[in-house]
């Protein structure tokens, strides 16, 4: 049988999600508390691949196994096998041809800044601190253009093969600022490797009126591999929703 986790986890002391030889990532860990707990080696498949240092509160996973239990002893069991920096926060049985990443209709990231003279130790880990004053009305304003679908790849990162497509389709974009923090969520089908963090560093530099909103709608009208975006830090990025069909063999529960 088939069955998804829904995960979260502090992507800090990460080499990323997904399984590298020697390195410690989500996968390895999940991997090291399904051997525990079932006695055997299991491969789970991962739906969204994040970056070192890139934290996640809705991460998908899933695998196969004969042996029954309940979701719930399940959750319970694997969280006690797992590290203190990642939890299983439920557990589902899902159909056999169901694959996290290939049945993803859409997924949902927010970056975090703290945008004072001030970086603040209890959030210092989640949240990326900018010290110059952002204008969040001009980055709201151009960030409107990233909707649609739309040609990236101006913000690709180097690993993005040059023949690979780069055209996305943004579902929305939103900039809001609670006082001294400047959130940007994004939700699109998918996302090229860095683009998120690229486009929030164009973002960042429009706010700090580095650039303008020409040469931010630039990048979109004339996209090419060679800009020379900027690349924020991971730690402010986290991967927070990725949405499922309702019903049929993709399905999960929210």
């Amino acid at each position: 049988m088939r069955i998804a986790l829904r995960l979260e986890y502090d992507g800090t002391d990460f080499r990323g999600s997904q399984l590298q030889a020697n390195d410690r990532t989500v996968q390895s860990a999940l991997e090291d508390a399904l051997h525990k707990l079932f006695q055997q080696p299991i491969r789970p498949y991962m739906a969204s691949r994040t970056d070192s240092g890139v934290h996640a509160t809705d991460q998908v996973a899933a695998f196969d196994v004969s042996t029954y239990l309940d979701m719930k002893t399940m959750t319970n069991a694997l969280n006690s096998h797992l590290p203190h920096d990642v939890a299983v926060g439920s557990s589902h049985h899902v159909d056999a041809e169901f694959y996290p990443r290939r049945h993803a209709v859409s997924r949902e990231y927010t970056y975090t800044i703290n945008n004072t003279t001030i970086e603040r130790p209890l959030t210092r880990r989640t949240t990326a601190t900018v010290y110059s004053h952002l204008d969040e009305a001009v980055m709201s304003r151009s960030a409107r253009l990233l909707e649609g679908f739309n040609d990236f790849a101006s913000f690709a990162g180097p690993s993005v093969l040059p023949d690979a497509p780069t055209v996305r389709r943004m579902l929305n974009i939103d900039v809001t600022r609670d006082g001294d923090s400047v959130k940007i969520w994004f939700k699109a089908n998918a996302f090229l490797h860095q683009q998120i963090r690229r486009m929030v560093g164009t973002l960042v530099d429009l706010g700090k009126a580095k650039i303008t909103e020409q040469n931010f709608a630039e990048l979109l009208e004339h996209p090419r591999r060679s800009a020379r975006t900027v690349l924020m830090a991971p730690h402010g990025l986290c991967l927070t929703r990725i949405n499922y069909p309702e019903t049929g063999p993709g399905a999960l529960p929210a």
